[in-house]
């Protein structure tokens, strides 16, 4: 009984530390690299995207090398859906889903959307979900996220920093900080796989709900810049908000499903041959 709760202690301090290493690392390494070289907010949410999937890629990684595939499987569909749920109870909350019934911003919500269709479709078909087929066939459908979404939307100016002042002495700093909070969210989410591992053994939980529970823990560095990104522009009339949002939930999302749960299926086919 103590072990179990030792176990939801660290469950908890660790998420604490992924929201941390997210705000103050993350968030502000990527903002202040774009204020130095005037990265456009598009670009801006994409990099956070993929970034913001590191604990995805690191919970996949550690159940598929444990042949516990399934559980990688549903760690993506439900991280892919509760970032849509964040996307949009952020939205809600600071008054910003009128500006995103915009018409621009169809192909964003369209891969998002799909990323967290193709998951589900996997999760009843298990052959499919563990054929080096379906992982080339990912890949190819990211590969075409990243095609189209150039082509379509591709990245503008910020209006709101076109009259702006910027700092490139901030840009090495701005890197340095990325890169610890990379870092920190890989040390992180590495312990956050292992505690929840423990957690469901000790309880006999299914290899589903050890993915929902690291689904949860994973889309925590999501949300937290969400809200961030939401909350600074507050008030505004532009939506490049909406702009850098929505490709963090696109880019996150399809980096699940198009490059961590493909990497999720060699590692399981390498460790269970």
């Amino acid at each position: 009984m103590l072990g179990s709760n030792l176990d939801f202690i660290w469950l908890i301090l660790l998420g604490a530390a992924v929201i941390a290493i997210t705000r103050f690392l993350l968030i502000q390494g990527i903002q202040l690299t774009s204020d130095a070289w005037r990265i456009p907010r598009k670009v801006q949410g994409q990099v956070m995207g993929y970034a913001t999937s590191t604990p995805e890629l690191v919970g996949t990684v550690s159940t598929a090398s444990k042949g516990l595939l399934g559980a990688g499987l549903w760690n993506v569909a439900a991280s892919n859906i509760i970032n849509l749920a964040l996307f949009f109870s952020a939205s809600i909350l600071y008054k910003r889903a009128r500006s995103l019934k915009n018409k621009k911003f169809l192909d964003e919500f369209g891969f998002a959307i799909g990323a967290i269709t193709l998951p589900l479709i996997l999760v009843a078909r298990k052959e499919w979900a563990e054929s080096p087929l379906a992982a080339l066939l990912l890949f190819i459908f990211f590969v075409a996220y990243v095609i189209l979404d150039k082509k379509f939307n591709p990245p503008a100016p910020d209006r709101e920093d076109a009259n702006q002042n910027h700092d490139s002495t901030k840009g090495r700093r701005g890197i340095l900080l990325l890169l610890l909070g990379i870092v920190g969210i890989i040390i992180a989410g590495n312990y956050l796989g292992i505690v929840a591992e423990s957690i469901v053994k000790q309880l006999s939980v299914p290899e589903w709900a050890v993915g929902w529970i690291l689904g949860v823990i994973t889309s925590l560095p999501e949300m937290t810049s969400f809200y961030a990104v939401f909350a600074a522009a507050k008030g505004s009339s532009c939506d490049d908000d909406c702009q850098q949002n929505l490709d963090n939930l696109a880019a996150s999302n399809m980096s699940n499903v198009g490059l961590i749960y493909p990497i999720g299926i060699v590692v399981f086919i390498v460790a269970t041959q």
